[in-house]
């Protein structure tokens, strides 16, 4: 008996959409923000038809996704300006009066790209761990693997973080090293 669209996406949908969730609040640490990010992806992954992949195609493509939707998220939000009489405007309308957003990477855009170092299932379980305060064994039971994977996957991030840190001027090291820190001190 073959599954209808519709049926195969509502289970994608239940199956994904709690560990989406968990790397879009990595991301944009707000939870009414990091589930419209993923229910506008799984409309968009509808509207597109994506829904038809098969299951490892269709899992790496939407965590690849929610990360780069995001990155919009956050680059959006950086270059909104609120006025003082608190609505926001964002600096293309206001482009007029010559404002206008920085070229110079934020603090987030370069975490961003530290992280963006990471391959995914690396980055995922860094931020679980480090950003949400997720334990291993909730790491493992959340991601189907074994605490020693999680264990390793979280050793990987650090030294290939450290890597980056080391291979990048001293402002960004210096940035990616106190935030890394705080996030390594949360525990």
């Amino acid at each position: 008996m073959k599954v209808s669209r519709k049926e195969l996406f509502k289970s994608r949908f239940l199956k994904h959409y709690p560990r989406l969730c968990c790397i879009a609040y990595g991301y944009v640490s707000d939870r009414a923000d990091s589930e419209d990010i993923v229910q506008e992806l799984f409309v968009s992954v509808w509207d597109k038809n994506l829904d038809d992949m098969p299951e490892n195609e269709f899992a790496a493509y939407i965590t690849t996704a929610v990360r780069n939707r995001c990155i919009s998220f956050l680059r959006k939000r950086t270059c909104d300006i609120v006025p003082i009489d608190g609505r926001q405007v964002s600096a293309e309308t206001m482009a007029a009066d010559e404002v206008h957003c920085s070229d110079e990477p934020t603090m987030e855009e370069r975490l961003e790209a530290a992280l963006a170092t990471l391959p995914t299932r690396c980055r995922d379980i860094f931020m679980m761990a480090k950003l949400h305060g997720m334990k291993y064994r909730e790491i493992a039971s959340s991601l189907n693997l074994s605490e020693k994977t999680v264990e390793n996957q979280m050793t990987k991030a650090l030294k290939l973080l450290r890597q980056y840190a080391a291979a990048n001027s001293f402002v960004v090291t210096v940035l990616v090293t106190i935030i890394l820190s705080i996030i390594l001190n949360r525990e």
